[in-house]
Parts: structure tokens; C-alpha cells; sequence
């Protein structure tokens, strides 16, 4: 199984794939904005739990920014998404015995979605749009106020994309999955 995901410090998206390639869950957890950084990684070690004794043979994680970008991307804002996304990474080591595999936001999606533009206003839009295109099962979240899609989706959505790319890398390496065979 692989187990595939977007972190940053008020949510994170996972999804999991079976050995075939088909999705199984996509969710996400959202943190309390007064967590620390430990209580939020409490909270994600008790919202994955279940997938503790299963076998995840692969782990794969969108790197968090590198250099700034916009308004959101201050030094600060790096370094503690930085720290946070080490936390997580260590715990999934520690628990699962498996070193992830990083996956640049852009190359992640030009892999799960070779046709995608990628320098467009509403991109986070777009992916989402491809992944509900080709996983109509996923219970996408809307706001029981306003009826809008939920920003969490994009989470949801991004992992997984990260889980289409690290698929693809491992379909490069000869490892098959039922849902890729070529026809």
C-alpha cells in the first residue's frame, strides 16, 4: 500500500492506494489554530492510526516550499513548515520503517497530469477538477454554511496527486499495478 500526502501546518491531506493501485481513503485533518506543533502531530498519529498494523510499502510526501512565494511565504512561515513536515516525516519513519519520497508540487502534478498548465490563477482548482474526474468516489467536503467547496479539498486532492506520481515512478521501476496495465 502506499500511503501519499500534503502537509502544512492547518491541514494535512493524505490518500492511500492498495496494492493495485486503487484509491482506498482520501481525507484530511484540520488543526486546531492553538495547537502546538507536538499537539498537531498527536492529532495526525490518532486520525491515521488505523493504517498502523497494515502494510504501507511506500510513503510519499509533497516537499514543503523552498523559497518564498507571495504573501504567504515568509522566512518564519518556511522554517516552522520546514520543522513540521520533519516532524511528520520522522514520525511515519519511526512508525512504518519506510524513508518517504519527497515530490515537488509541480512535478508531482505534470506527472499525474502530463496536459495540466501549470502557471494558472486557479491551478489548486484545476487539479482538483482532474482528481474528481478520475476518482468520482471521494467524499469531497462542503461547507454545511455556505454549500462552497471546502480549501481542505485541495489538500485531499494534492495527495493525491503526490500517490499518482510516486505511482508512476514505481510503474518506471517494473512494479505493476492492476489499474495501470497497459491496454
Amino acid at each position: 500500500m502506499l500511503l501519499s500526502l500534503d502537509i502544512s501546518t492547518s491541514v494535512i491531506g493524505f490518500s492511500c492506494f492498495n496494492d493495485k493501485g486503487m484509491l482506498i481513503e482520501c481525507d484530511y485533518i484540520k488543526f486546531n489554530s492553538k495547537y502546538s506543533l507536538f499537539e498537531k502531530v498527536s492529532a495526525f498519529k490518532e486520525k491515521i492510526q488505523h493504517y498502523q498494523f497494515t502494510d504501507i510499502t511506500h510513503i510519499g510526501i509533497e516537499e514543503p516550499l523552498k523559497r518564498f512565494k507571495g504573501k504567504f511565504s515568509n522566512a518564519n512561515t518556511i522554517s516552522l513548515l520546514n520543522f513540521f513536515n520533519g516532524m511528520i516525516s520522522s514520525y511515519l519513519f519511526s512508525t512504518f520503517n519506510i524513508e518517504p519520497q519527497y515530490f515537488d508540487v509541480k512535478t508531482a502534478r505534470k506527472s499525474a497530469f502530463p496536459s495540466l498548465i501549470q502557471n494558472t490563477p486557479e491551478i489548486k482548482h484545476e487539479v482538483w477538477k482532474r482528481v474528481m474526474e478520475i476518482e468520482p468516489k471521494i467524499n469531497w467536503k462542503y461547507s454545511k454554511i455556505t454549500g462552497k467547496l471546502m480549501d481542505e479539498n485541495y489538500d485531499m486532492s494534492d495527495s493525491v496527486v503526490v500517490g499518482l506520481a510516486y505511482i508512476n515512478i514505481l510503474l518506471d521501476r517494473g512494479i505493476e499495478f492492476e489499474r495501470f496495465k497497459k491496454k
